[in-house]
């Protein structure tokens, strides 16, 4: 299997046309492969979201020599890959699940992160936090969130980047202090990993 972490240094930087023709190219799979701790930790946000709740989508890019020489150098923000994913025919679901009606929605990227480092620590405090009348005790917050950091990304905190993005589309989110998007690139094998979470009073 090819290595998608080595960076080539010797290709060229891709042109705008190749870049055009590389979102034609490429196809987008949805996956369902969800580990044991993915479904504990939408159980409990589920239980601490309790008016609103957890979603989780998971999806395979197919590979291509221009996609990946951004993805190699983490700097898939310049071929706005948020946006861009977010818009793409195969992910119709996702759309319905979010109630967005429009085809192409505008989704932001607020901050970008080229590793995971944080995020049990993220998913943690979302967990002990809670939501507007739910929360998890701090020990069974931060394994919740070890456990899902584990499973699904094997602990390689360095080889996945981290968006985190907001949908002003989305009928599904209550828009209050409770939302949280965050979408996961995983440079070895491809696959994006979507958390979506919000919750009202």
């Amino acid at each position: 299997m090819t290595n998608r972490l080595k960076v080539n240094y010797t290709s060229e930087v891709p042109t705008d046309l190749e870049i055009v023709q590389m979102w034609e190219d490429i196809t987008i799979t949805e996956l369902n492969d969800w580990s044991k701790s993915a479904e504990e930790m939408r159980a409990k946000f589920s239980k601490t979201h309790i008016n609103g709740g957890i979603q989780l989508h998971k999806y395979l890019i197919s590979g291509h020599s221009c996609f990946q020489w951004f993805a190699s150098r983490n700097r898939l923000s310049e071929i706005f890959f948020v946006q861009r994913f977010f818009n793409r025919p195969e992910l119709a679901n996702y759309r319905a699940d979010l109630e967005i009606e429009n085809d192409q929605p505008n989704c932001e990227e607020k901050e970008w992160s080229s590793d995971i480092f944080d995020l049990s620590g993220i998913i943690s405090r979302l967990l002990y936090h809670g939501g507007a009348y739910g929360k998890l005790k701090v020990q069974d917050a931060w394994k919740t969130a070890l456990s899902f950091v584990n499973d699904e990304f094997d602990n390689r905190f360095n080889e996945v980047n981290r968006f985190t993005c907001h949908s002003e589309d989305s009928a599904w989110f209550f828009y209050t202090a409770w939302d949280y998007s965050m979408l996961f690139f995983d440079k070895r094998t491809n696959e994006v990993i979507i958390i979506d979470i919000t919750d009202t009073d």
